[in-house]
């Protein structure tokens, strides 16, 4: 029996915003009492880009140094992503997300397959929780948590992946795709201008004794059941319009909630939480139930991953993903339904995610 191959992560640093962020400014999180659970700190979007090496100069260390210099500085036109959650008011029962510039986590990991035998692997779905670092969000001190996680992973031979890790209360995935595709356009800016062609202090190379290799943790990069960083459900994403009232959201997600059980072949949910999340106002989460007859007025238009733009990001010259893998990581114990409020378009995104049979 072969040894199980393992996936080292080899260091873990922070990006923070270049420019220091105005005091006083927070993400409120609206919750009805108990609504908050600990499994939605828990919950996040995760997304996954395969890399090719394209040339010899492109190396994921170099990668990885260079994403450092350029998040910081795209990080300014976005606080909240470099946010931490925290409890807000005396007693204890409010939330936000305070823009204080604590940083994204930059993960840098090392895989003992190659790239094309992990994407040829009938279980890489599962797999991809190894490749898009999260760890768990502290219920008590919520604010020593990181919500935003980037890790680059070299693999045997020629090929790299980028994953994302985002929890649901920082960033809605229409509003983090937004961001990625932003900072992938700085990131080539700063490239063209010759910013980013010395490798920061993120570069291991510099310290690593290549005959004693350092890892932080290493795990199996096998699909474990039991593994509850492992996703274990399904989404389905639909658009709307946005000429609804707020006091509608509600019903239009029980369309979508419908809908969806449907199309899965999914047993009905009585019960579901629903996030509301608007940038500009804030994010509203709140218990619902499912009491409506199976109909709707309005015609449910499905949409889907690849209509966000990661397929087009962009690190190093002109070396697009080869394959981009999204998934809502729902933690709830039942149905997660959020609606994503994008600033100045017509249309609105609701996703619903289900656990799997």
């Amino acid at each position: 029996m072969s040894a199980a191959k393992m996936l080292h992560v080899d260091a873990i640093q922070t990006a923070t915003p270049g420019k220091v962020t105005a005091p006083g400014q927070a993400r409120r999180i609206s919750a009805a009492p108990g609504a908050l659970r600990p499994e939605l700190l828990q919950s996040r979007f995760q997304a996954v880009l395969y890399y090719s090496k394209a040339s010899e100069k492109e190396s994921p260390l170099d990668v990885a140094a260079w994403m450092k210099v350029s998040l910081s500085a795209a990080l300014p036109d976005h606080p909240v992503l470099a946010g931490r959650l925290r409890r807000d008011g005396e007693d204890g029962e409010g939330w936000e997300v305070k823009f204080n510039d604590s940083g994204v986590r930059l993960v840098q990991a090392t895989a003992e397959v190659s790239m094309a035998e992990l994407m040829n692997s009938g279980d890489v779905r599962d797999k991809e929780s190894k490749l898009a670092y999260w760890e768990e969000v502290d219920m008590e001190m919520p604010n020593f948590s990181a919500l935003f996680y980037i890790q680059v992973t070299q693999f045997e031979g020629d090929g790299y992946t980028i994953g994302i890790s985002c929890s649901l209360l920082l960033a809605d995935p229409l509003f983090l795709a937004n961001f990625l595709k932003s900072w992938a356009r700085t990131h080539a800016q700063m490239l063209a201008q010759g910013r980013l062609t010395e490798s920061p202090i993120f570069h291991l190379s510099y310290f690593e004794r290549r005959d004693h290799p350092h890892h932080i943790k290493s795990t199996k990069l096998e699909s474990n059941p039991t593994d509850s960083s492992s996703p274990s459900s399904s989404t389905m994403l639909f658009k709307v319009n946005r000429n609804l009232d707020a006091q509608s959201y509600d019903a239009f997600a029980t369309a979508c909630l419908q809908e969806t059980t449907e199309r899965l072949g999914a047993k009905p949910v009585p019960n579901f939480y629903l996030m509301i999340s608007d940038h500009a106002t804030g994010l509203k989460i709140e218990p619902c139930a499912d009491a409506s007859p199976r109909s709707s007025s309005r015609a449910l238009d499905v949409a889907w991953w690849d209509q966000f733009g990661l397929d087009e990001l962009v690190f190093a010259g002109t070396n697009k993903p080869l394959h981009v893998s999204c998934q809502v990581v729902s933690r709830v114990d039942g149905c997660l339904a959020m609606v994503m409020i994008p600033e100045g378009q017509m249309e609105c995104v609701v996703s619903v995610t289900l656990p799997k049979a």
